[in-house]
């Protein structure tokens, strides 16, 4: 008499339950499926598709070398003027005969910026050798630029801000700007540095279009 089926070795009942033809298609089913199975768990993918991980190094890479080019560029000086800029913006095109104004006074002792913050904006004329376009947001980043325009005046060898924000107080609100301005921070921070070496307004809170979301990747 044959053992139960639950003390009795699995291909023991098999062979005692299965006729021959039917248990030989179980088994090759078994071991045409085991394998598809590894195969699955593993997790393996195309090798014409690139994995999760190869994009963000292709990301990373791409903003270090943008990274490399600003410092060669913009941060070799002494002091920089970093202006974030797009004509994509109606108040930034208002400000686009103070900042030439202000270039020509001041581009023999500080480096200036257009920084583009991945809007694909055109420059402005004159002022073409200044462009720069941030396409992935990682200089935007660095200087915590979250709207354009945008100012930052940076002291380069010593890695520091000295002032951010306003370039004067036209700018009172979207679609809102002043004809003259009564307030100019940034030339009157350019004046006090050049004489000084210092800056005593610190902050302004800039008023512009906001700075597009960019994916989120280490600072470097």
């Amino acid at each position: 008499m044959p053992e139960p089926a639950f003390n009795m070795n699995p291909m023991r009942f098999l062979r005692h339950n299965l006729n021959p033809g039917l248990l030989v298609c179980v088994l090759l089913s078994v071991g045409l499926l085991i394998p598809c199975l590894t195969s699955s768990c593993a997790g393996k993918s195309s090798p014409d598709q690139p994995s999760v991980n190869q994009s963000m190094d292709s990301c990373e890479n791409d903003s270090s070398l943008i990274i490399d080019e600003f410092r060669s560029r913009f941060e070799s000086s002494k002091y920089l003027c970093l202006i974030s800029y797009s004509n994509e913006c109606p108040i930034a095109k208002n400000y686009i005969k103070t900042l030439k104004d202000l270039y020509l006074s001041y581009g023999d002792r500080i480096v200036f910026c257009l920084l583009d913050p991945g809007t694909g904006s055109k420059t402005i004329r004159g002022m073409e050798s200044c462009y720069f376009n941030d396409h992935t947001g990682i200089v935007c980043r660095r200087y915590h630029i979250s709207v354009y325009p945008q100012v930052v005046l940076v002291d380069c060898p010593a890695r520091e801000m000295l002032y951010q924000g306003k370039i004067d107080d036209r700018a009172i609100s979207l679609g809102v700007v002043k004809q003259a301005a009564q307030q100019h921070f940034l030339q009157d921070a350019i004046n006090q540095l050049l004489k000084t070496g210092h800056v005593s307004v610190k902050n302004t809170q800039a008023v512009g279009c906001f700075v597009q979301d960019f994916p989120s990747e280490p600072k470097l």
